[in-house]
């Protein structure tokens, strides 16, 4: 069996070393690389290819949420868990926006970063359950990604237990073009997943 290929980004070498300690003796994950800012991050994805980037936050020169955008762009395979010591919720919802789909507290113990890590790699969203309760209080949409009506009747037939494939047959879309829908809708929403999206969209009456 294939390792998951990780690439640490974190300006303290404590925390570096750490995570090097913590993954090294896993059978199917590897750390390729360790790098300490954002524009270190962006040449070593190129050259090193890891399949997950385990990225700070707050780091010297391009931020991590930067680094993360500016490397999604580029290398849309690539996936990043933001392992950081804050935990507000503009931080979070920037970070998914930026393309990030897993977020990990430093406090958190080893073993949800791994599950994180893990998740992540197999296309899932991750989210440190010590955040559940700020993603339960989210405000909902930002006011400058409101959804548009093809979301709104995805996320609705979502809500009545509709599985991906009959929401695509009902609408007239490609299931695909569904997936892509529903993960855009997550990020506007400000949710971990779709079940929490709707959740969200229920309580703020943008669906019924």
């Amino acid at each position: 069996m294939s390792s998951t290929r990780c690439l640490i980004v974190d300006d303290h070498s404590v925390v570096r070393q750490g995570l090097d300690l913590l993954i090294g003796d896993l059978d199917d994950l590897e750390v390729v690389g360790q790098v300490t800012n954002g524009e270190e991050a962006l040449e070593a994805v190129e050259q090193l290819q890891p399949e997950v980037v385990l990225m700070d936050v707050r780091l010297p020169g391009i931020d991590g949420v930067s680094a993360v955008k500016r490397i999604h762009q580029a290398a849309p395979g690539v996936k990043f868990v933001i392992f950081s010591a804050y935990g507000d919720k503009r931080l979070l919802s920037d970070a998914i926006a930026a393309g990030a789909r897993g977020y990990v507290m430093k406090g958190s113990p080893p073993e949800d970063l791994l599950r994180a890590i893990r998740t992540v790699a197999g296309g899932k969203a991750f989210v440190d359950p010590s955040l559940s309760p700020t993603l339960l209080m989210t405000d909902g949409l930002d006011g400058d990604q409101p959804l548009s009506e093809r979301e709104r009747e995805i996320l609705q037939l979502l809500a009545e237990g509709f599985h991906t494939e009959e929401v695509a047959r009902r609408i007239g879309l490609s299931v695909e073009t569904v997936k892509s829908d529903t993960k855009r809708v997550i990020g506007k929403l400000q949710a971990d997943t779709r079940t929490h999206a709707v959740a969200i969209a229920l309580r703020q009456a943008i669906i019924d």
